[in-house]
């Protein structure tokens, strides 16, 4: 997702985004939505010439934990009873190059990895990844994929596969 705005964040900077969503999906009386917000590290100042990029680390996860909502996977991380039924709220799972740029990033600048420390937000730069490009098999269901950074290979999630879900916000100044 991206913000816009006059920011000036500094690389290393923890930002407290406000909760903003996007509608994903309403399906009966559920609805689902994509948000961001919350606690997230500035991995790279904007410039004129290039986005900013905050990272929000949300933790392992199982693939059983994830589910697909309009073609995309989702994790419901929270939820709200509403009058009209449900609505589950998830971040957004980041494409294959965006993981990249982000891993890249992180393995050039030891310092993040206090930063996110610091932020009670672990993340280990050679380990797995989920990402928002399903596997699709012959029968046209999708299954969720994950990058194993150690490997640098982009694989089909089994079910006993446990890998980190990071949410990616750009910026511009």
């Amino acid at each position: 997702m991206e913000t816009t705005g006059n920011k000036d964040w500094m690389e290393g900077e923890l930002v407290t985004l406000p909760t903003k969503t996007k509608l994903l999906k309403k399906s009966g009386l559920s609805t689902y939505e994509l948000m961001t917000g919350s606690r997230y590290v500035c991995i790279r100042k904007a410039t004129d010439d290039e986005q900013g990029i905050l990272v929000k680390v949300i933790g392992k996860v199982p693939a059983d934990f994830i589910q697909f909502v309009g073609g995309h996977p989702f994790m419901k991380d929270d939820k709200a009873e509403l009058f009209t039924g449900d609505c589950y709220y998830g971040y957004p799972f980041p494409a294959l190059d965006e993981v990249k740029e982000v891993l890249r990033i992180i393995r050039h600048t030891p310092s993040l990895l206090s930063q996110f420390e610091a932020a009670s937000m672990h993340i280990n730069p050679q380990s797995t990844f989920w990402v928002k490009d399903p596997a699709k098999s012959m029968f046209v269901l999708k299954k969720p994929q994950y990058y194993d950074a150690s490997e640098d290979k982009l694989n089909v999630a089994s079910r006993d596969i446990v890998a980190y879900r990071i949410s990616v916000v750009y910026y511009s100044v």
